[in-house]
């Protein structure tokens, strides 16, 4: 029988988490828990760090996207790919693991839409989205706070709609920068204003 995965937001948030059990042990990337006051079985918190799961950038969809062009806007994906960056890449193997072997996820991000939007993109990115979820659903990190939302999880499919709304802010908010951003700074050079400044944020793009 597979264990609890309860998936934090943060290290912080984890380590939180775990100080309101008995007995609890840090591992590598996870936190293993034998409370049998809250879990019939073991439980392990394990934890994001902020958005392990990311929106690809244009290049991944068209090699022309690459470069700004006016020509090539606007940018618009027919579906839209979610990646993990090669820094955080680590962690999430080690979220995917646990998610995988779970029989049953705790969503305990932060409570809100921004909070459910980065523990849905690990789960549906870990292959782990048909799994049944609880959620967690507290606005402190005191232990008895804590104490109290475990023993009144709600179900997590109550918050699915909110997920959505939240990627498709992510979704809308991509398309803007990724459009906005180069067209601005096409007209801008084509009328003699050279320096990127503004935009060096953007600095794996070139404009043409």
């Amino acid at each position: 029988m597979g264990s609890v995965l309860i998936l934090a937001e943060k290290p912080s948030q984890a380590t939180a988490y775990a100080s309101a059990f008995q007995n609890t042990s840090k591992k590598d990337g996870h936190i293993e828990v034998n409370d049998r006051r809250y879990f019939n079985d073991k439980a392990v918190i394990t934890w994001g760090i902020g958005h392990l799961v990311s929106l690809v950038m244009p290049g991944a969809y068209k090699k022309e996207w690459e470069r700004w062009s006016l020509e090539h806007l606007p940018i618009l994906p027919d579906h839209y790919k979610f990646e993990v960056p090669k820094d955080k890449k680590k962690q999430f193997n080690i979220v995917k693991g646990l998610l995988q072997k779970a029989s049953e996820i705790v969503v305990a991000t932060d409570a809100g839409r921004e909070g459910e939007n980065i523990a849905r993109s690990i789960i549906r990115k870990a292959g782990a989205e048909n799994k049944p979820t609880k959620r967690l659903w507290i606005n402190s990190l005191e232990v008895e706070e804590i104490q109290k939302g475990f023993e009144n999880l709600h179900s997590g499919n109550k918050y699915l709609s909110i997920y959505e709304e939240a990627q498709a802010r992510q979704i809308g908010d991509w398309l803007v920068g990724m459009n906005a951003s180069p067209y601005i700074r096409c007209c801008c050079r084509k009328r003699g204003f050279g320096k990127r400044s503004v935009w060096e944020g953007f600095r794996h793009q070139r404009c043409i």
